[in-house]
């Protein structure tokens, strides 16, 4: 047999190993043997047979060199070692007399003392070890791009019926999975849409006469009490035959489907447009005309749309038409008048006429709860577009599932080119989509200015992203984003104010490739009705010339578009100034400020209950910012203009509750000497907040409980029932299910209340959030303690990334307000940061003198677990630090523990795309991170009790809270517990699975924190 080595994939060395198993290894003819089978190529080994090591041989289905006596002795290895089923090559000491029938079929005999075929024998070994290692590495790179492509898979025959189904399709399916085979995939893999399903059904028909592979949209699955969301692949197999491998995305609970489909139930739709052969216009009459001819489109397209559709010119000389709450009849019908004004246009002083082709998609409401990109609803309106120009231009297009057959156009992000550089196309979609995203649902200046630095900054890669707003006689910082703490923010303020005249400001231009602060910038004026309303700064480092003008050229194309929504955003809060009489709680001022993806989910969800009168439950921590989502409600539903009037149940006496609420008649009590209306009649017509509820007493939750079913009310003293019309949100920082079962808050009242609920995630639990609202915060304060503070020191900044913030947003706002109080220089220092958690100096970290037990208050000051959770931890980690010390070859313990994590994550939430929502990581590094640990085997029986321990503390956890920085605490402390061990640096690299410079850096990490 050529042995292996123990890895794989294991390529076969220039000096091969054969192996010859023996019974008895001292035998004369052993030793003849071998010298016949020595050679240049090959190393020979005699193993002595035994029963482990012919189990552990066989699972590798190589063949055998077996050397026996004769054909008896043959027999009873056979017999003996169970061989009669491996490939095996006979070695007899005598081969005369053998009856070659009497041995199992894959068993040949080999007369080896005959010239040349020991030679022989060895180039045919050596060709079916190649052939069984290629097909194993061919099976790994299938496994692999499984992996990548979805973990779900069954074979359809060309009836639809299915012929095989993967185990995890088929567990997932549970009692249908298993009587799967041989039934219409359509009735097993229940599909609860029609669109859906007539989408499927014409993708399948087109596979059968175009055979080539298909990208799927996203589609539901339902289950028994769930409902899933998958997309994939699917493709031709032999015998007209189909492969479909699937990725789950999403899952609902089965009322949670209806609800979301019931809330989003509209459409959105996509119109691309371009004039067709415009490069041979541009040769005919010069580019200034032509840029002239596509000012004038964009300004004609203008005119057809609606108040809330967005138009921009994309790139080059197409354009891009966005129409929000638009199925596919609709955007027809619009684009259709589109095309026919376009076409009896004249355009420029030569009044010419010109041709355009258009491509036309939508995305239903079903679709949008998968993957919510812009690229699925692009890639089909520019597919609709290639098709339009594929007949002659001229007409318009709609996107048809079938459009899709084409492999390179389908698997292609775009099957045309409409800028040299296609990624910047898509980069230049995307930052469109999210700001149409917040036009319309934004009516904060400051919220809206805040997001679209933000969003301009990480889609344009820059350094800075700043709007400034002309105010009186000064140009006044709006709204920022930076790349990181040491862009010089205050400076770039300055220069911007010192070096822009108002005088000239409305007729300003654009400003390309010029230095400020030896960055690269590009200033732009937002102008619309001949008036500046604001300038955009972006500066880029200086060795990146190149993304200035690019980038100028993407930001003028959306430019027009900010301004219209400056303005009406400034429009609105005039008019809300002047028409706004009713109360409303301000307080000093609420940002929502965020880039987290658990706070995206959280505001997508606000935009999809807000413009309804369903009653909202906003659960979450103490200083979460309960009361500034119940604003952002209120702000983005039917009745801004309405009052928003709060109730605060935690501070008010019992017995005068009752008479907050619903208002008392002039002598109904002792002090009521006039008539005084409740909270309640004050909200008429628009919100009532409720926060903190579940302090009410129980005999004024069965009044509440009246109200909220009849939206009837009586005042204390009064036999009058008054009738309202208020839209009710409440908030409590308690677990109702378990204060109703408790007996302190009434189940019919919760059950009323808990129509839709919104759970405010912790700020430990918001990924870099918090480091975006110290500096938000730092900002603010700065300004208002008229302070020259620029930002945060090294060693400030590291200990607030390494706090945990139990306080929430209410916690770090005050600190950052003390902070910038006491600090007298430019920069904070730690010494500034007053924190709950500071026991010492060497809090955040343990010294490297240490015993490692100390790496307890390191995983406490890192998370919100328990005491028990973190000293159990603690214990895990030295245990298995210490195991893995004690064996004979080190193993990566960090790789270990990673897989333990991702494989409880994966059971908890059931895909990896779920697993990198809730970890807020990109989905393609956890994929890549799961497929490289999946192949990672740790077979070890020692390791089981540990295994054990992990698997429950890790269930713990992950049932109480969502860790998304859990991972890092664990890494963090695994760091330290590693690093106080008497070994040398190699080893300690082992056992974190770090280069030697990778190993210097935590190091430094570590002292520098001591």
């Amino acid at each position: 047999m050529i042995k292996q080595t123990p890895d794989f994939p294991a390529a076969i060395e220039d000096i091969e190993v054969v192996l010859l198993y023996v019974e008895e290894p001292t035998n004369p003819m052993i030793e003849e043997l071998l010298q016949q089978l020595a050679s240049p190529k090959f190393k020979v080994e005699a193993i002595t047979l035994t029963a482990e090591l012919m189990r552990s041989a066989l699972q590798q289905s190589l063949p055998l060199l077996m050397v026996c006596q004769n054909l008896d002795h043959a027999l009873a290895l056979t017999s003996k070692f169970e061989l009669a089923d491996c490939n095996l090559f006979w070695l007899p000491a005598d081969t005369q007399g053998w009856q070659v029938n009497r041995l199992p079929d894959k068993h040949q005999v080999v007369d080896w003392q005959a010239f040349g075929v020991i030679e022989l024998l060895l180039q045919l070994l050596q060709q079916q070890t190649q052939a069984i290692q290629d097909k194993l590495y061919a099976q790994h790179k299938l496994a692999l791009l499984s992996n990548c492509l979805g973990d779900l898979s069954l074979t359809l025959s060309p009836q639809g019926n299915i012929v095989d189904i993967n185990p995890k399709l088929s567990d997932l399916l549970q009692n249908h999975g298993v009587a799967a085979i041989g039934q219409n995939w359509l009735e097993s893999l229940h599909i609860p849409s029609s669109t859906a399903q007539n989408r499927m059904q014409q993708i399948l028909a087109d596979l059968k006469h175009t055979h080539a592979m298909t990208r799927l949209p996203p589609f539901p699955i339902q289950l028994d009490n769930t409902v899933m969301m998958v997309d994939g692949f699917v493709g031709p197999l032999p015998r007209d035959e189909s492969l479909l491998i699937l990725r789950q995305v999403a899952s609902w609970q089965s009322h949670e489907w209806l609800e979301q489909l019931n809330q989003q139930a509209t459409a959105v739709t996509l119109l691309l447009i371009n004039p067709d052969d415009f490069s041979d216009f541009n040769r005919s009459h010069g580019r200034d005309v032509g840029d002239q001819v596509l000012t004038e489109i964009i300004q004609s397209i203008a005119k057809v749309l609606r108040n809330d559709d967005f138009a921009s010119r994309f790139s080059g000389a197409v354009f891009a038409v966005h129409l929000p709450d638009t199925n596919e009849q609709q955007g027809q019908i619009l684009a259709t008048r589109m095309l026919q004004m376009l076409r009896t246009q004249s355009f420029s002083k030569n009044k010419v006429k010109l041709e355009f082709s258009l491509g036309l998609a939508t995305l239903e409401a079903e679709e949008q709860l998968g993957e919510q990109s812009p690229l699925e609803l692009f890639r089909r309106a520019n597919t609709a577009l290639q098709a339009a120009r594929s007949v002659g231009g001229g007409k318009l297009v709609s996107w048809q599932p079938q459009f899709d057959a084409n492999i390179l156009a389908n698997l292609d992000r775009m099957s045309g080119k409409f800028s040299e550089a296609p990624n910047d196309d898509f980069r230049l979609m995307n930052l469109q989509w999210d700001i149409i995203r917040l036009i319309g649902n934004t009516h904060s200046l400051q919220a809206f200015s805040s997001q679209v630095c933000q969003l301009l900054n990480s889609g344009l890669q820059s350094e800075f992203v700043g709007l400034y707003l002309p105010q009186g006689d000064n140009l006044t910082h709006l709204a920022s984003s930076t790349a990181n703490a040491k862009v010089a923010v205050q400076e770039i303020h300055s220069r911007i104010q010192n070096s822009i005249s108002l005088h000239t400001l409305d007729s300003f231009e654009t400003q390309t490739n010029t230095t400020l602060l030896s960055y690269q910038n590009v200033i732009i004026p937002l102008i619309t009705r001949e008036q500046c309303l604001a300038i955009l700064v972006v500066c880029w480092q200086p060795e990146v010339n190149h993304e200035v003008h690019k980038s100028s050229e993407q930001l003028e194309q959306i430019s027009p578009n900010l301004a219209a929504a400056l303005e009406r955003i400034v429009l609105l809060e005039q008019e809300k100034n002047r028409s706004t009489t009713a109360e409303k709680v301000n307080g000093d001022g609420h940002e929502l400020i965020f880039k987290s993806a658990a706070m995206r989910t959280l505001m997508h969800q606000v935009q999809l209950v807000a413009p309804t009168d369903a009653s909202v439950l906003i659960t979450g921590e103490s200083g979460t910012g309960k009361e500034v989502i119940a604003e952002q409600l209120h702000n983005l539903s039917l009745h801004p203009d309405k009052p928003f009037i709060t109730l605060d149940c935690s501070t008010i006496v019992g017995h005068l509750i009752e008479s907050e609420l619903f208002g008392h008649r002039k002598g109904a009590f002792t002090g009521a000497i006039n008539n005084q209306p409740g909270k309640i009649a004050q909200a008429d017509g628009g919100t009532l907040f409720l926060d903190e509820v579940g302090e009410l007493p129980l005999d004024i939750q069965s009044k509440l409980l009246r109200f909220v079913q009849e939206k009837t009310y009586i005042a204390v003293g009064d036999q009058r029932v008054r009738k309202v019309d208020v839209r009710l949100i409440l908030a409590t920082n308690r677990n109702l299910p378990e204060e109703v079962a408790a007996g302190r808050f009434r189940a019919d009242l919760y059950h009323r209340i808990n129509v839709f609920t919104l759970s405010l995630p912790t700020l430990n639990q918001r990924g870099d959030d918090p480091l975006l609202l110290c500096r938000h915060f730092l900002r603010k304060f700065s300004q208002q303690y008229k302070k020259d503070i620029s930002d945060f020191s090294e060693t400030a900044l590291f200990k607030l990334q390494s706090y945990t913030w139990p306080g929430n947003v209410r916690e770090l706002k005050n600190c950052m307000m003390r902070a910038v109080i006491l600090c007298s220089g430019h920069y904070i220092e730690t010494e500034h940061l007053v924190l709950q958690q500071d026991t010492s100096s060497n809090s955040y970290l343990p010294s490297p003198s240490t015993n490692p037990v100390v790496v307890e208050s390191d995983i406490s000051s890192r998370s919100t677990l328990s005491p028990d959770d973190s000293e159990q931890i603690t214990n895990l980690l030295v245990k298995l630090v210490d195991f893995a010390k004690q064996q004979t070859e080190l193993f990566s313990v960090g790789d270990w523990l990673e897989k333990q994590w991702l494989a409880r994550c994966l059971t908890k939430w059931g895909s990896l795309y779920q697993v990198a929502q809730h970890l807020n990581q990109s989905e393609s590094t956890i994929r890549r991170r799961f497929a490289k640990l999946d192949i990672q085997v740790f077979e070890m029986p020692q390791l089981q009790p540990l295994t054990d321990d992990c698997t429950r503390l890790f269930d713990t956890i992950l049932h109480n809270q969502t860790h998304s920085t859990f991972w890092q605490t664990i890494e963090t402390s695994l760091h330290s517990t590693v690093l106080q061990l008497d070994i040398s640096q190699q080893h300690k690299a082992k056992l974190l699975n770090v280069t030697q410079p990778t190993l210097r850096k935590i190091i430094q990490k570590v002292q520098l924190s001591v």
